[in-house]
């Protein structure tokens, strides 16, 4: 041991020289820990420019080659940062990521379909995405279970008699008057509905015309879901959100998700999820303090409408109520008439896509009618969010009558009842 102090302390030596020069490195490289969202960016140059040496990501983010190496090994842990997750450094995932993906989105979906699950039905799932995976080590303890409700924002309640059933007129006034009087603090415009909704974005039409009776053919069933946000003047409507089954379909390719005209998420089903919800919000928040101000979101009891404890620790300029269970076809605006709104202008601009994709054929300017995108139909939802009237919103909203009677809204020309006159 002494030899070996004395050896590495003579300078003299090349060896010596090298070691020493490696030991002042080692003390005067500041130790860097990199927050997720470095670490997601550091992946996303990575995918972009496949060239680029992990010496040179290294040297960007002052860290070593080895750390860079661990981070790209899970990059897809990192790409799917959501918002909420930015800034953690010390980042504990779960110990089996992939059975969690899974046994999330299978939570999800059953959530949506209002299917009943309690800790023991998600320990004997869990262990069927165990075996699925190969996953010979794991073990459903009451501390896995835990810590699996906590990152998914699971919470035990305890059903409540016949909830599920219509409530009557008087308990949907009752409810319509403790709204007016919960929303007596807020000005209109500070007063905001959301809601989500399936959108079947290539069917066509059922009932068409011909002079000889026509043989049906599979109607086309592609699903997305579309999340759309409106005060109550209808003077700002939120970008809207669309829900893919894709992180990246062949129309989107070499296409930079930052510049859509939509919030662009993906999941198997695509289908509305806590994690997507949770975003939303955050990015709503984040509007709404850029502007300095404070809004109240109205919002229905959907079983995946939860708020995680990070977000509602960040939720400074939004205050989340809830709309009383199954009263939402009464007293929820964006069901009185602006989501469907919003599908009679989509359905217009469908059917005008493919009369361009069959005039094109036509003209001889194409040999085959051009197939409709998710690309297209993602720029016609948006499209067609942009052409859902303030006029209109504005009626919806006084049509459920949940306004204070000092906070109605300037009457507009346009009758309740031409909203609809487009069904």
């Amino acid at each position: 041991m002494i030899t070996d102090n004395l050896f590495f302390s003579d300078t003299s030596t090349e060896l010596g020289k090298l070691y020493l020069k490696n030991s002042v490195i080692m003390l005067t490289r500041k130790r860097v820990i990199l927050s997720a969202a470095q670490k997601r960016e550091l992946c996303e140059k990575k995918e972009r420019n496949s060239s680029l040496s992990n010496v040179e990501l290294a040297q960007q983010y002052k860290v070593g080659k080895s750390t860079i190496t661990d981070i790209l090994k899970e990059k897809e842990r990192w790409l799917a940062i959501s918002e909420s997750q930015e800034h953690i450094k010390k980042f504990r995932g779960p110990k089996w990521p992939q059975l969690e993906n899974a046994l999330g989105l299978w939570v999800d979906n059953a959530l949506n379909t209002r299917q009943d699950i309690d800790g023991n039905i998600l320990k004997m799932k869990a262990s069927h995405f165990a075996r699925q995976f190969s996953i010979e080590d794991f073990h459903h303890s009451e501390g896995w279970l835990g810590g699996f409700k906590k990152r998914h924002g699971l919470r035990q309640f305890k059903k409540q008699g016949e909830a599920a059933s219509s409530p009557s007129a008087e308990s949907i006034e009752n409810d319509r008057r403790a709204l007016q009087q919960l929303l007596t603090a807020y000005n209109p415009e500070d007063i905001w509905n959301g809601d989500e909704t399936g959108l079947f974005w290539k069917m066509e039409p059922s009932r068409v015309l011909a002079r000889t009776p026509l043989s049906g053919h599979k109607k086309e069933k592609s699903r997305v879901t579309i999340f759309c946000a409106v005060n109550a003047t209808g003077t700002e409507k939120m970008t809207l959100t669309f829900i893919h089954q894709y992180k990246t379909p062949r129309a989107m390719k070499n296409i930079n998700y930052k510049n859509l005209p939509v919030y662009y998420f993906w999941n198997k089903k695509a289908w509305m999820q806590v994690s997507i919800f949770n975003e939303i919000l955050l990015k709503l928040n984040g509007i709404m303090k850029r502007k300095n101000r404070k809004i109240i979101f109205l919002i229905d009891n959907a079983p995946v409408h939860i708020i995680l404890d990070e977000t509602q620790e960040k939720l400074d300029c939004i205050d989340v109520k809830f709309l009383p269970p199954n009263t939402t076809t009464k007293l929820q605006p964006c069901d009185a008439g602006i989501i469907h709104s919003f599908k009679c202008h989509y359905k217009r601009l469908f059917i005008q896509n493919r009369i361009n994709a069959y005039d094109d054929v036509q003209d001889g300017i194409v040999k085959e009618i051009a197939d409709y995108s998710i690309f297209d139909a993602l720029q016609n939802a948006a499209d067609a969010w942009s052409m859902v009237s303030s006029q209109t919103i504005s009626n919806c909203w006084k049509k459920t009558g949940i306004l204070p009677p000092n906070h109605e809204i300037e009457e507009t020309l346009e009758d309740y009842d031409s909203i609809f006159s487009d069904r």
